[in-house]
């Protein structure tokens, strides 16, 4: 019964995480400005960040790349945590493409973080880590092993686009597992329609992949 819930949560959590584009409208303000506009790319630097203390080892890993493959840093999320949100042990930094809404947002969990030690918290790192597993969910939502990188001990490229049913999400993604501690997330968006097999998703993170400390 448990097995069942998890992968119904799998689903539920995947399909609208790596099937949606990030939702805005160009020139709002959750759009990617102009290369112009942007001034100054600057990666923002630890001691800016609230979340310092608690979540140094996990910047330390990112690297610090303003700009890759023609997206440009926007900013980093998920720093600060309270009991009514869902960012416990996870650090989050986001690119943009300029002049349109499309992201690529990269982010890293630590699953020693004592969040992932109650109910809730084992659940979801559960979730996550059923993604790996030759289950039907991890079929749906389109898990291929990549197969170039290995940089980390295990690794798969996701998008429910190579599903088994199909879909046709706007999002492309890399999950990677390392260390049984660090779980890896990269989401593209891809509303074009750019990446049409987990092979060209896996050479276009690839350089990123590999810059990321072990």
């Amino acid at each position: 019964m448990k097995k069942i819930l998890i992968i119904l949560i799998l689903l539920a959590i995947y399909q609208p995480v790596v099937s949606q584009s990030t939702p805005c409208v160009k020139g709002d303000s959750a759009s990617c400005l102009s290369l112009k506009d942007r001034g100054e790319i600057v990666i923002t630097p630890l001691n800016k960040l609230s979340c310092k203390k608690q979540k140094a080892h996990l910047y330390a890993k990112f690297p610090k790349v303003t700009s890759y493959a023609g997206y440009l840093f926007k900013k980093i999320n998920a720093c600060t945590a309270t009991d009514i949100d869902p960012y416990h042990g996870q650090l989050k930094f986001t690119y943009c493409l300029p002049e349109t809404c499309q992201e690529l947002r990269v982010t890293i969990f630590d699953f020693n973080d004592p969040y992932f030690k109650t109910e809730s918290g084992s659940i979801h790192k559960e979730m996550y880590l059923m993604a790996f597993d030759a289950t039907p969910a991890s079929v749906i939502i389109g898990a291929h092993l990549a197969t170039s990188i290995n940089h980390f001990d295990k690794e798969i490229i996701i998008s429910p686009r190579f599903g088994s049913m199909g879909g046709s999400s706007d999002t492309v993604g890399y999950l990677a597992y390392d260390s049984s501690r660090y779980l890896i997330s990269i989401e593209v968006d891809d509303e074009n329609k750019k990446f049409t097999a987990p092979s060209q998703v896996e050479q276009f993170i690839a350089d990123y992949v590999q810059q990321i400390k072990k």
